[in-house]
Parts: structure tokens; C-alpha cells; sequence
């Protein structure tokens, strides 16, 4: 959670009209991968045709949002979401931000669930027993995502306007759980589906707030 002092919180919200600077969390298109069910993490895989008809629809659904900045992971399939939007919009650039990027699945990475679990058996039950006392072999902890997203959140320069950040199913994991006040075992219960969105509000004090799971695009 963010650390006591800090100028802005995290707040979910399902009404584009309620109060506060909007941030809204976008996830990228799928990729090859995404079907095949296997862990992207740090690796640099482009859309896929599906993913790219993601990023298209999601372009879209923002049209009318009326966006101060965009921001984007430095992963491939993150930045071409985040292009395919800017360009449709034609009047905000894209700023690539490499604390934006998926949390390190490490040696993971690439594999599927099924995989894991004939390899290394152990450390898959470790993950599903306990999110947050885990580290990918060769990866990071939650915790250590986390503060990489705090510190992109403090530095958003204070010059109004929403701001859309198009990153990573386990960030905007970490960012719900932040904004209910749950902790890292609901980790792992959040969908993300490809292209979708999850809206909140940035600045005052954090305030309590019902599990969120709209999504604005799937």
C-alpha cells in the first residue's frame, strides 16, 4: 500500500463522472502467447492479429475520453496498444515509462501453468498459497512490482486531465488490490481480460470502496 504521507491514493471507481483526477489502467492486445496460456512477464511478444483488433477497440471505446497524457510500458505488445490509440487520437503523445512494465515472471516466462507445475511443482503451490511472499525464480516479488508502480504514480506530474497508462494484467492487479485495500492473496482472483480498462481516481485521501470489477472494454 502506499506509504503514509504520500500525496495521492488509489480509489476504484465504476462512474466516469465522479470526482477526482481520473487514471484509467489499460491492458495491451493479445499476443500469440496469450493463447497459448503462457507467462509473458518481461518477454518482448508483438500483438497478434486478435491483438491488434484489441487495440482497435479499445482506441475506440477512448475516443471521447479527454486525455491529458498517455503513458506505456516499454514492452513491444504495451506500446503498440498505446500507438494505436495515440494515433487514432492524434493529439496526445505516447511517454514510455519502464516502471509501466509486467511484473518479472523470470525463469516462468514462457512457459505454461502446466509446464511449471511438472518442472518445479513446489514453487507453483508457493505462488497459489501465498502471492505475496513469493519470488519468481530469476523474477521479482509483488512487492517489489508494486513499488515500481508507486513511484510512476507519485511522479505524474500534477497538470490536471485524465491519464491512461497502458501496461500489464499483474499491475493493474496490484493497482486494484491498492485502491480496495486487500491484500496480495486476492492477487490471483482479478481478471484482466486483453484491452481492457480499469478506471480509478488519483489525489486526497484513500476511501473505502466496493470490490471493483467493471471493465470499460473487453
Amino acid at each position: 500500500m502506499p506509504a503514509a504521507g504520500w500525496s495521492w491514493a488509489l480509489r476504484c471507481i465504476t462512474d466516469p463522472r465522479a470526482g477526482g483526477r481520473a487514471l484509467l489502467l489499460a491492458r495491451h492486445g493479445r499476443t500469440a502467447w496469450t493463447g497459448e496460456g503462457r507467462y509473458q512477464g518481461r518477454s518482448d511478444q508483438p500483438l497478434s492479429p486478435e491483438g491488434w483488433a484489441d487495440a482497435a477497440v479499445l482506441a475506440a471505446a477512448l475516443g471521447d475520453e479527454p486525455l491529458a497524457s498517455i503513458y506505456s510500458s516499454p514492452l513491444l505488445r504495451a506500446r503498440q496498444t498505446a500507438g494505436c490509440i495515440a494515433a487514432r487520437r492524434g493529439d496526445v503523445a505516447v511517454i514510455v515509462d519502464d516502471r509501466l512494465a509486467e511484473i518479472a515472471f523470470g525463469d516462468w516466462e514462457g512457459r505454461t501453468q502446466a509446464e511449471i507445475r511438472a518442472a518445479t511443482p513446489e514453487a507453483l503451490r508457493r505462488w497459489k498459497r501465498d502471492p505475496g511472499g513469493m519470488r519468481f525464480p530469476g523474477g521479482e516479488t509483488l512487492a517489489e512490482a508494486r513499488a515500481r508502480l508507486h513511484g510512476f504514480l507519485a511522479d505524474l506530474p500534477d497538470q490536471g486531465g485524465a491519464v491512461l497508462a497502458v501496461t500489464h494484467a499483474g499491475m493493474i492487479r496490484l493497482a486494484c488490490l491498492d485502491a480496495e485495500g486487500r491484500g496480495d492473496d486476492g492477487f490471483r482472483g482479478i481478471r484482466i481480460a486483453p484491452g481492457a480498462v480499469r478506471r480509478f481516481s488519483l489525489g486526497g485521501a484513500a476511501v473505502a470502496a466496493p470490490p471493483f470489477h467493471h471493465e470499460t472494454v473487453e
